[in-house]
């Protein structure tokens, strides 16, 4: 109770009335079978349309080996034809399913396939050069160490070394490298030609040198379609501060300077004096000068500065502006000012660039601009120089079945950290990556000079994948319990509640199916369909029917014919899928009580989609025992042509019934919880009476109960007549209820007599 203590107004919230009660949705469909690919780990993935199935699972599989093939299609007690997984998934949504958990199937003895990545570094020529060119464009330069490195230059193609060179100058900008010598044939990006630094990655890649191990994100043959490929990227370039204590000094040219001179002469001013210490760095124009000497003045009192050899520039006369560069010290070798500090964080790896030489580093903190490395930062550096984010660019590629390409990029990863760490190379491919995981090698180093790179330099190839069908068993598809998300088969389920329709399209083993059963009369909460053994008789259907009595699952038969685009032919297929897709579109268009029968099947052949003919005769011997037949009527189609369980409790042999009790006490359940442990008294049974009723009178109202009035319909107990004093004092609140369903049609009968012309009496 609130507390009123003091005078004052207060304002109290209070709930008033029952509260309502949702609906569940029984539209949602589980499968489980063998896929292509996707995850084997993890809760059933939802998928909303056949697109979206063949992004996350693939496409349709081929038939596995005929020896491995015959083993289980001419099984009829433990077999099935589970490559055919994909059509019923593709009949679902044919059919007017809308969402559906798919939890795919693998042998346990199914292995991904893998790739390791050396250490070295190479950039993209990003721009064709002829034989005699010194300047190549390149991606980057990160890794490389500035003028007088050695570089190769390789053929992308099959890995010839086209040259061997030096670097004379460089610039970032762009970026672009001078050669020392020209090139001797000429270079094309369409090719792939890149420059190398440092030698070759060795190939096959020894353990001691393994920078990444890449493994496809699932196991199967399809990884060995999936190519890696680790770029450096440059996240940031960011400017060094120079010293606070260094003032801003401008002077001009004191005499005329002739192009490329490695004399200037300067106007002395504060700052830029005879005493002035080098290195020293000028700007004049767009130009920067390193000077190797200053001094002494001349006898005009003009102050000659001597230029470094190799420097160019154009003719400027006197008077021309000249600025002194200002350097760029903290007075910490291991400390930097940077400009936009905050893009950096403890262990991101940098390179600083003083326009010679590039220098590596790591940064160890970061505190506003003031930026700590692990080692000494690189002496005599300028305002000028750059400091360079290096991050991680990872691209992966996969053809799929069909012949198209998927690609993934993920830019912005940071070179080291494990897989809680979603900013890294690991945790970022763990969490973001449908195509490929990876781990770091025994040779994992931050020195940039030891880049992962594939050997050849483009992209490493995963091989060794093996789906292994030939040691896939039923245990497979049952699944085996390792907690929430980590359970597999049939058993993975039960991490979606929202599950209402179950399913293992295409097999008919008598392990898997009385699991799927089990697993739905524990749950209580959804409905199985079962496939029946393909080509099966009249007498086989019957046979195959006889060991299952349950309320909760359904048999249909026959199977349906369906083309195969992958085939071009057309394939028999399991009919739960497709049925599954029935139960979901009656639901939708009409609701749960109604049977979803009388309704066609789509998504197969537009002739002949059955596999076999059921004739009324025929029928007359299923019905009764529960088998729905699918058959064809000349001018209505192929149809669903029966709504039973397979219940010997006459009471639940039909389907609209059993599953609108699950839709009630599904939505019962879950739109009460609030009333545990709520005060067990009057209050709250009148409470539960008024949301039940409420619930139930708009159950009613949709059709869905029978009886012209609520009270025909159902009634809601919750009072002492369904409680005694030792369930209250127990914790038990008993609210009986009682629902009239709608029953289907399922013999309409018009009796017609023959009647005689009576005479009129005028």
């Amino acid at each position: 109770m609130p507390e009123f203590l003091s005078p004052g107004v207060f304002i109290e919230e209070i709930d008033a009335g029952p509260r309502p009660i949702a609906g569940v949705s029984t539209s949602t469909a589980g499968m489980v079978g063998v896929t292509v690919r996707g995850p084997v780990d993890g809760k059933p993935q939802l998928v909303t349309n056949f697109l979206e199935f063949q992004r996350t699972f693939g496409g349709f599989l081929p038939v596995p080996d005929a020896n491995i093939a015959n083993q289980w299609a001419n099984n009829p007690l433990e077999g099935g034809q589970w490559w055919r997984f994909a059509l019923s998934v593709q009949g679902f949504f044919a059919n007017g399913g809308q969402r559906l958990f798919v939890k795919r199937v693998a042998s346990k003895d199914a292995t991904a396939s893998t790739g390791v990545l050396g250490g070295g570094v190479v950039s993209e020529i990003t721009a064709d050069a002829s034989a005699g060119a010194t300047e190549l464009a390149l991606r980057h330069l990160i890794g490389f160490t500035g003028n007088g490195s050695t570089v190769a230059i390789v053929r992308g193609s099959d890995g010839v070394v086209l040259a061997t060179t030096t670097i004379s100058a460089y610039s970032s900008t762009g970026p672009t490298v001078r050669l020392a010598d020209p090139l001797a044939a000429a270079v094309r990006t369409a090719r792939g030609d890149y420059v190398r630094v440092g030698p070759a990655v060795a190939s096959p890649v020894t353990d001691a040198a393994a920078t990444f191990r890449f493994a496809a994100a699932s196991p199967g043959g399809w990884g060995d379609k999936v190519a890696v490929r680790v770029r450096q990227s440059a996240a940031a370039s960011l400017p060094l501060l120079p010293d606070p204590g260094e003032a801003l000094v401008v002077t001009q040219l004191a005499a005329d300077a002739a192009a490329n001179s490695d004399t200037l002469v300067l106007n002395p001013v504060d700052g830029l004096d005879e005493d002035t210490a080098t290195p020293l760095l000028l700007s004049a124009g767009r130009f920067q000068l390193r000077v190797t000497a200053v001094g002494p003045l001349d006898a005009d009192g003009r102050l000659p500065v001597t230029l470094a050899a190799g420097s160019a520039h154009p003719q400027w006369s006197a008077g021309f502006a000249v600025r002194k560069i200002r350097p760029a010290s903290t007075g910490n070798p291991n400390q930097l000012r940077v400009g936009g500090a905050s893009r950096l964080y403890p262990g991101a790896v940098v390179q600083i660039d003083d326009g010679t030489t590039i220098t590596a580093g790591i940064v160890q903190a970061v505190t506003d601009d003031l930026v700590t490395l692990a080692g000494q930062a690189p002496a005599n550096l300028f305002e000028t120089a750059r400091l360079t984010l290096v991050e991680v660019e990872v691209d992966t590629r996969f053809t799929d079945e069909a012949g198209d390409l998927v690609e993934e990029t993920l830019a912005n990863l940071r070179l080291s950290g494990g897989v809680d760490d979603t900013q890294s190379v690991v945790g970022g491919l763990a969490t973001r990556s449908q195509l490929v995981t990876a781990k770091q090698g025994d040779g994992f180093s931050t020195d940039l000079t030891q880049w992962p790179t594939a050997p050849g330099g483009s992209w490493l190839q995963l091989s060794g994948g093996d789906d292994d069908f030939g040691a896939l068993t039923t245990a497979d598809f049952v699944g085996a319990d390792g907690g929430s998300g980590h359970r597999t088969g049939i058993v993975a389920l039960e991490d979606i509640d929202e599950v209402s329709i179950a399913a293992v399209p295409g097999v008919w083993a008598g392990t898997v199916t009385s699991s799927l059963i089990n697993h739905c009369e524990q749950l209580k909460d959804r409905f199985a369909l079962i496939d029946p053994q393909h080509d099966l008789s009249i007498e086989g259907i019957l046979e195959f029917r006889e060991v299952y009595d349950t309320r909760y699952a359904a048999l249909y038969h026959p199977w349906l014919m369906v083309p195969d685009l992958a085939s071009g032919l057309d394939v028999e297929v399991a009919p739960s899928g497709h049925i599954a897709g029935v139960y979901a579109r009656t639901d939708v268009e009409r609701g749960v009580h109604k049977a979803p029968a009388n309704a066609v099947v789509r998504g197969i052949r537009a002739r002949d989609g059955f596999a076999q003919d059921i004739t009324k005769r025929q029928q007359d011997l299923l019905n009764p025992k529960g088998i729905n037949a699918l058959r064809f009527f000349p001018g209505f189609g192929h149809r669903v042509w029966g709504a039973r369980t397979l219940s010997s409790d006459s009471s639940w042999k039909y389907v609209n019934v059993r599953r609108l009790f699950l839709f009630v006490e599904e939505s019962i359940d879950e739109g009460t919880q609030w009333a545990v442990f709520e005060p067990n008294g009057e209050a709250l049974w009148a409470l539960i009476r008024q949301t039940v009723t409420d619930f139930l009178t708009t159950t009613w109202r949709n059709g869905a109960l029978a009886g012209t009035t609520p009270d025909e319909a159902f009634f809601v107990a919750c009072d002492r007549s369904t409680m005694t004093e030792d369930d209250i004092a127990n914790g038990r609140l008993i609210c009986v209820i009682g629902i009239a369903p709608v029953f289907p049609a399922e013999f309409v009968i018009f009796r017609i007599q023959q009647k005689t012309r009576e005479a009129q009496l005028t």
